[in-house]
């Protein structure tokens, strides 16, 4: 009789450790295909991100207008989470890396704003669907300014990226 009480005991403490160890493997099992989901999600907006840059001019040594178009599939928004790095000489010959922070207010030093949204950048044709949002196929124009100056007639380079980092650089002189 003794041996069939601790015979049920045995057998109840392998049914209930068998039990928590495949709730506790069940709940991993689960938390991972969650983060393979996100991680799948995140992948899938990064493949369909493409920005391109049409032109970077500076139309004097504090100024720089950069015109980007999107390329992707992707709508792009939230550009205070953008980055905007611009690598120059100054009129002494110091060489910069800056990272510059998107302002919505009055453009500061070593800041940039939207200028506009465009269907055509060129032509300042305004954009129609969803004013703000840098739509697949619309064209973003963006002011910086740079303190210290420019030094004229050196190369200089401006690189911008998206939140989820999707880059386009180009060069630029004056």
């Amino acid at each position: 009789m003794e041996t069939a009480i601790v015979s049920v005991l045995c057998i109840a403490l392998i049914v209930i450790g068998g039990m928590t160890m495949a709730q506790g493997f069940f709940t991993s099992v689960d938390a991972t295909a969650g983060g393979l989901e996100q991680i799948s999600t995140r992948d899938g907006a990064i493949m369909r991100t493409d920005i391109s840059t049409l032109s970077a001019i500076q139309p004097s040594s504090m100024f720089l207008n950069l015109t980007l178009r999107n390329s992707g599939q992707t709508k792009l928004a939230s550009l205070d989470k953008w980055d905007l790095i611009v690598q120059y000489t100054d009129i002494g010959d110091v060489y910069h890396v800056i990272w510059l922070p998107y302002t919505s207010g009055a453009l500061g030093d070593n800041q940039w704003i939207k200028e506009g949204i465009y269907l055509d950048a060129a032509s300042r044709t305004e954009e129609v669907f969803e004013p703000g949002i840098l739509n697949p196929g619309e064209e973003m124009i963006i002011q910086a300014k740079l303190n210290p100056a420019t030094k004229s007639a050196t190369a200089h380079l401006v690189t911008v990226s998206t939140p989820n980092g999707i880059p386009a650089s180009i060069s630029f002189s004056r």
